[in-house]
């Protein structure tokens, strides 16, 4: 389960590539249309006719384009956000965090970014500055936004940017598509970990010495200030310090001075490298497995998108599929020795070659109650099998015989007979003891 190893046998890859191709590729892409459309509809009222107060058809153009993204868009969020948590309360799908219960579906990216996206077009709706100046309609124009408040408007826009940075990063699932894409967006976000580990060691950095710094005595301007530091220290970082106030620094302060070289080490020096070479280790644990871990998004999508397909269509899948006709072997064993029930799949002649024909053929009926035909091929296995053990005694004798003989000469051949040790002992005996007699 989540294997991405599991995903990538053939049998399985065949599978699911024809799901996809045939029946949830089509649905997902219709879903996921209406999505686009929204986006570009998005665009047109807030980053090209809705920036300032025009003409009044395109007021009238920047209202409809913002009515729908809040009626059709914002509303069918809200739709879709209360039947997964309306199917998580029926299933009991909740996950615990620090004793909250957490419905599973937010787990998702993608319709856990639903929600946040919801929320941002709640207060898009809240802020919203056409609905500030219906009262000064007289005075203003029809569907203008110039009379609301400043700070109305600032909130505005800046919801305005985080709604459309979420509605590019949910269209980003359009990358199932293509394996390449899906598995590059997946390694993406799997070294991303490391990124924000790099980011929480720089702002430690930069906080350390931007308080370090202001504590020194110096009458430095850009150094005032902890925050003041704290930007100082960022836009050296970027190289967006202008090179002349380096002279002031040095010319006020030689110990601020250390303190931004120290600061300049370990930020280009330690941890540039150090995220190099975990975003290397990173890509490398991950290399193997990305188109894996792509085809199990692609199955995930498969599965969802198949739940929602209508069974008038799922029977017409099943029928072009021909289940019921018989597979080829060769050219003509379609009628009589073909199996039905698979789906033949073609590859190049060079791609296996073989020099023995794997399909096995025999003559005669094929009643079920008829024995099986006795095959010739197993005859020669097994006829190699019996030269082959009495081979294995043959050369397990010879070692022996030879182990034997080589001990004989030391021994009395005791390896291969007790009788002649014990007579080759004796005779040691008795010339031993004349030796003894002649020697008296």
């Amino acid at each position: 389960r989540g294997d991405p190893k599991v995903i990538c046998h053939p049998c399985v890859v065949i599978f699911s590539d024809l799901l996809w191709s045939r029946l949830a590729q089509y649905n997902f892409l219709l879903s996921r249309c209406y999505f686009l459309f929204s986006l570009c509809v998005f665009i047109i009222g807030q980053a090209i006719l809705g920036r300032k107060d025009g003409t009044e058809g395109e007021r009238i153009a920047t209202f409809v384009c913002r009515i729908f993204i809040y009626l059709g868009s914002m509303c069918r969020i809200l739709y879709s956000q209360i039947k997964m948590l309306y199917d998580d309360m029926k299933h009991g799908a909740f996950d615990r965090r620090f004793r909250i219960p957490i419905p599973m579906y937010l787990f998702s990216t993608q319709d856990g970014g639903s929600l946040v996206l919801f929320w941002v077009l709640l207060l898009m709706l809240i802020q919203e500055p056409i609905l500030h100046c219906m009262a000064h309609t007289e005075q203003y124009g029809l569907f203008a936004t110039s009379c609301a408040d400043p700070g109305t408007k600032e909130a505005y826009a800046v919801f305005s940017g985080v709604a459309m940075l979420l509605y590019w990063l949910l269209l980003m699932n359009f990358s199932i598509f293509s394996m390449q894409i899906s598995a590059f967006v997946l390694v993406c976000g799997r070294v991303l970990a490391e990124v924000m580990l790099f980011l929480l060691a720089f702002v430690f950095l930069v906080i350390a010495f931007s308080t370090a710094i202001t504590a020194l005595h110096h009458r430095l301007y850009d150094f005032e200030r902890v925050d003041r530091g704290m930007e100082t220290l960022l836009e050296i970082t970027l190289g967006m310090y202008p090179l002349d106030n380096y002279k002031a620094i040095l010319a006020e302060s030689i110990y601020v001075e250390i303190a931004i070289i120290g600061f300049t080490v370990l930020i280009s020096v330690l941890l540039l490298n150090l995220l190099v070479a975990q975003l290397n280790m990173a890509y490398k644990l991950v290399h193997s497995d990305m188109q894996g871990y792509a085809r199990l998004t692609r199955g995930g999508i498969i599965v969802s998108t198949v739940e929602q397909v209508s069974r008038k269509r799922w029977d017409a899948f099943l029928q072009s599929l021909h289940f019921e006709e018989r597979l080829e072997f060769n050219e003509g064993d379609t009628a009589f020795f073909g199996l039905s029930g698979g789906i033949q799949v073609f590859e190049p002649a060079n791609a296996n070659p073989t020099t023995v024909e794997t399909v096995r053929r025999f003559g005669g009926s094929t009643a079920p109650n008829m024995p099986w035909p006795e095959d010739p091929l197993d005859e020669a296995n097994e006829d190699r099998l019996e030269k082959l053990e009495k081979l294995v005694v043959k050369a397990m004798k010879t070692i022996t015989d030879k182990k034997g003989g080589g001990g004989a000469g030391q021994t009395g051949m005791s390896g291969i007979s007790g009788m002649p040790s014990s007579a080759s002992g004796s005779g040691m005996s008795s010339n031993s003891s004349q030796n003894a007699e002649e020697t008296k």
